[in-house]
């Protein structure tokens, strides 16, 4: 097991952020302490050579001018907000308006803007836990509660795990997840010729704001437990893939599994990702609107997006008793 910490850069507020690489036999993970940012994330193809497998930047500036939110802690709500209003015990929360008439990821200023202070720890030869801190003051960015924010990132053995903690002083609600883009390639190329199987009992249909609307079991968008070509998708003429890029920009109800719920595959590298998590959700979204489209695929495994409106019977308030804890497990392998 290596474990560095170097210094990345500084803020456009004068403040140092660092960067952790930690790295064992099977994977190479660099994370910041801006934003939890995961920054890179290595591993070897079937033909042992190490590769960049999800997309970064290289410099503080560009992390901060960011707004494709590649890879970082995203909250204190994923997704987007209706209309930016959060309503909790009758009392009702304007937040920022940063996606035409939503509130988008929390906020323009949001968590995955904050330095975090962190602190890393050696578990065994194959086994690296970091440990991210935040606290984030009520009313910040319009959000009810304040919030003493936890993130862990276990790296072991071929496993990336992340965990989230939440506990704040007053009733709100919080539903948090990473926004890393994938792209087993190796190369940063179009991820059209990789599979995508999923576990789900159905999707959620969305409007043109990209806004959950309604729950479909199945409609011929993404067939259940099935390998699906990506390219496939991007050609499709169905209406859910042509009203957000012609692409993939949707929640998926994920049966309940103590198994892996879903895989990526690359077969020319033989790389292959699979996740689990605790959570209800995994928003897929495919970069349909990067510089270069269709370069990374996002699994945001988290709880219901816009819940107060798409799925309000679901909604878990946070308060002192009540704390808030979401894990995923991303598990990376090599088919030869």
């Amino acid at each position: 097991m290596e474990v560095k910490i170097l210094e990345f850069g500084k803020t456009k507020n004068g403040e140092t952020v660092f960067s952790y690489i930690l790295k064992n036999s099977f994977l190479e993970a660099e994370i910041l302490n801006y934003g939890g940012v995961i920054r890179s994330l290595k591993m070897p193809n079937k033909n042992g050579e190490w590769e960049e497998i999800i997309l970064n930047y290289k410099t503080i500036e560009e992390y901060e001018n960011d707004k494709n939110h590649f890879a970082c802690i995203t909250g204190r709500v994923a997704g987007r907000t209706k209309n930016a209003i959060l309503k909790i015990d009758e009392e009702v929360y304007e937040l920022e308006k940063n996606n035409g008439k939503n509130n988008l990821h929390g906020g323009s200023n949001a968590i995955d803007k904050k330095i975090w202070n962190a602190k890393v720890k050696c578990l065994d030869d194959k086994s690296v836990l970091l440990t991210l801190k935040y606290f984030s003051p009520h009313l910040e960015e319009g959000f009810p509660g304040n919030v003493n924010f936890k993130v862990n990132y276990l790296l072991k053995e071929n496993n990336l795990e992340i965990e989230y903690f939440g506990e704040s002083d007053r009733s709100t609600y919080i539903n948090l997840t990473n926004h890393a883009y994938f792209n087993l390639t190796g190369d940063f190329s179009n991820i059209k010729n990789e599979t995508l199987k999923l576990d789900i009992q159905g999707y959620g249909k969305v409007n043109e704001e990209t806004l959950p609307v309604k729950f479909e079991e199945n409609d011929n968008f993404i067939e259940p437990n099935m390998e699906t070509k990506l390219e496939d998708i991007f050609n499709s003429k169905h209406e859910q893939v042509k009203i957000v890029g012609q692409g993939i920009d949707h929640p998926f109800i994920l049966n309940e599994s103590k198994e892996y719920v879903g895989t990526l595959k690359d077969k020319e590298s033989g790389r292959v990702m699979k996740f689990k998590t605790n959570q209800p959700v995994v928003v897929i979204y495919t970069g349909n609107f990067l510089e270069e489209k269709h370069t990374g695929i996002c699994f945001e495994t988290q709880d219901y997006p816009d819940i107060f409106n798409f799925m309000p019977e679901k909604v878990k308030i946070y308060n002192k008793e009540e704390k808030y804890y979401q894990k995923t497990v991303f598990t990376f392998e090599i088919e030869k």
